[in-house]
């Protein structure tokens, strides 16, 4: 799947608006999806979404406004998520000091014909693997950390609020030892527990420092360790 890594806008460092033309792209389902971005004044981004049906039809239209002030670097661009041909609007705001910058995720709701508040959030890179919203973020100096979302779940949207999501994925270096930790969160409330990856494709996020990871706890899935082996 092509990760949407959260990018700046190099022509909105310092804040200012800079227009940009129309930008449109047309999604497997015939519809068209099409952003531009307006100054209103030199400080106020304005970002502009169209969704034309396949028949042509004006379908939706979004205004997406962003006071420079409060995001230097943010900007606005076509992505394609899940790498399915169908594409979402990525507006990305303000930065930390490490690689997370505060983004949201606009999508096609094909059925309804509308586009949708997909996402909120904080990362480095969004992306879907096996069913599920992935975003990704650094946690400190030497761990990396993951918010999972099952895309066939029933949730409120926009994804990202803490609280409401599946799992939880933590990659740490152990200090004493060569290696690292990895461990599949599951939680309710306040209370967090372990649990095995729910498939491979996904226990794959345990690489992000090396292939050389514990996974905690042991994987009950059978042919775990020959999983490991392989790689």
């Amino acid at each position: 799947m092509a990760p949407a890594q959260a990018q700046v806008d190099a022509d909105a460092g310092d804040g200012y608006c800079s227009p940009r033309p129309v930008e449109q792209v047309r999604n497997s389902d015939g519809s068209v999806l099409a952003l531009a971005t307006e100054c209103p004044t030199p400080d106020l981004r304005r970002h502009v979404v169209t969704l034309d049906c396949a028949n042509g039809r004006r379908c939706d239209r979004m205004e997406l406004e962003q006071p420079g002030e409060y995001a230097l670097t943010g900007g606005a661009r076509i992505i394609d998520l899940g790498d399915d041909g169908m594409h979402e609007i990525e507006v990305t705001g303000s930065c930390g000091a490490g690689p997370n910058c505060e983004g949201d995720v606009y999508a096609v709701d094909p059925d309804a014909g509308k586009l949708v508040h997909l996402f909120s959030g904080g990362y480095s890179e969004l992306f879907t693997r096996d069913g599920w919203l992935v975003e990704s973020g650094r946690a400190s100096c030497c761990a990396w950390e993951y918010h999972l979302w099952n895309l066939g779940g029933n949730h409120t949207l926009p994804l990202g609020e803490y609280d409401t999501m599946d799992l939880m994925v933590k990659v740490g270096a152990i200090m004493d030892e060569e290696g690292f930790d990895c461990v599949f969160l599951r939680g309710s409330g306040d209370n967090w527990q372990a649990v095995a990856p729910p498939s491979p494709a996904l226990e794959t996020l345990c690489e992000v420092y090396d292939k050389d990871y514990r996974l905690k706890p042991p994987d009950p899935t059978p042919g775990a360790e020959a999983r490991r082996q392989e790689q």
